[in-house]
């Protein structure tokens, strides 16, 4: 069993998109080594999933490079990345055999994203013994996978359980934690499914704090006409289509703005919770809002809630002064830049999608399972 190598340019090399697609005609390719080097060095790590050409994406990094504390665990591996291994999935899955996964010992973290999540996920970065992963493309890709329907859902629940067991493949005394993006609550049910014991947790926030935080993280003001801002929006579209199943079914002939396509993606984040909720499966909710008021018995919650919670607090303590996305374009810094301002026409565009909702008709809506304090 082998895996193909590829050498990546020291020049020019132009890094793979949001979902992780890696042009290959920028690599060398370099020849075979033997399969399990991916499993048996720590540095060699699962990236993406290619599912056009049914094979999954590893990448190199120098050992001495902690992706654990990366704020964004995708991001790190790329611009870290010294080559790029490919495996087809059927030795991917042969290969994830020998792994015996704890399900006990996982966290996922759940999100609407712009709500704490890389807070919380730096949080366990802290905790001796864990191994933290942010933002992972590879459950990302079996979100796509499953709302195009172009696969069989066996298929993509074996890779799925190939995908968990490589991504835990380095050895955690204490637990790994998975941070998905706001996105991959849409497979949350799937790992439920094969990993019943894991650890959930869900955080989100109002929708109007919300929405204004998202505007200002992925909007700029840099279109100059009319028509740029509808071509703008109409990319937006089609790129979230796959995301959020919702955009994807609602009236093509209908134009939505990139307000409406948060508010829907936002609705459709707090949808699935309740849903996977009902169904059974234990979350334990945490609104954005005691991260401000309540720092530091949040941290604690979610860390006893987990089976995490160390000996000593003062490390964790220290997370919580500090800008949880720094050195990325999410920075306090960065968004402090961009001054886009919800305006009226937003949060109207908002309340029309909140007052079409069967259940969530309000923004500051409390999921069920929502974490209380004593007074």
């Amino acid at each position: 069993m082998y895996c193909s190598l590829f050498e990546i340019p020291q020049k020019g090399f132009q890094r793979p998109n949001f979902f992780g697609v890696v042009d290959f005609h920028q690599l060398t390719y370099s020849g075979k080594i033997p399969a399990d080097r991916l499993l048996s060095k720590s540095n060699f790590t699962l990236y993406s999933l290619d599912l056009e050409n049914q094979q999954a994406i590893f990448v190199e990094t120098p050992p001495e490079i902690d992706l654990a504390r990366a704020p964004f665990y995708n991001t790190a591996q790329l611009l870290n990345a010294l080559r790029i291994f490919t495996i087809s999935f059927k030795w991917m899955i042969q290969l994830s055999e020998e792994i015996e996964l704890d399900d006990d010992r996982v966290v996922m973290i759940f999100s609407v994203g712009r709500c704490g999540s890389t807070l919380a996920s730096q949080i366990f970065a802290r905790v001796p013994g864990v191994i933290n992963m942010s933002e992972p493309i590879a459950l990302t890709n079996l979100v796509v996978a499953r709302n195009t329907q172009r696969y069989d859902e066996t298929y993509l629940l074996e890779i799925l359980r190939s995908t968990m067991k490589i991504l835990c493949k380095n050895e955690a005394e204490r637990a790994w934690v998975i941070k998905g993006r706001s996105f991959d609550i849409e497979i949350c049910d799937w790992i439920h499914q094969l990993f019943p014991n894991t650890k959930k947790l869900f955080l989100y926030r109002n929708a109007e704090t919300w929405l204004q935080s998202s505007l200002r993280a992925f909007e700029r003001n840099d279109e100059k006409t009319e028509v740029d801002i509808v071509e703008r929006d109409k990319e937006k579209r089609k790129f979230m289509n796959s995301l959020v199943p919702e955009i994807a079914e609602y009236d093509p002939e209908i134009y939505l703005r990139h307000v409406d396509l948060l508010s829907m993606m936002w609705l459709a984040t707090m949808t699935r919770y309740i849903k996977w909720s009902k169904s059974g499966i234990d979350m334990l909710a945490v609104p954005f809002e005691y991260w401000k008021s309540v720092p530091k018995r949040t941290a604690e919650a979610i860390l006893d809630y987990c089976g995490c919670k160390p000996s000593k607090l003062s490390d964790i303590f220290e997370v919580l002064g500090r800008d949880s996305q720094a050195g990325t374009r999410l920075s306090w810094d960065s968004l402090k830049e961009n001054k886009r301002e919800i305006t009226n026409q937003d949060l109207e565009i908002l309340d029309k999608h909140l007052r079409n909702h069967p259940i969530i008709q309000k923004a500051d809506f409390e999921v069920p399972n929502t974490l209380k304090f004593e007074k």
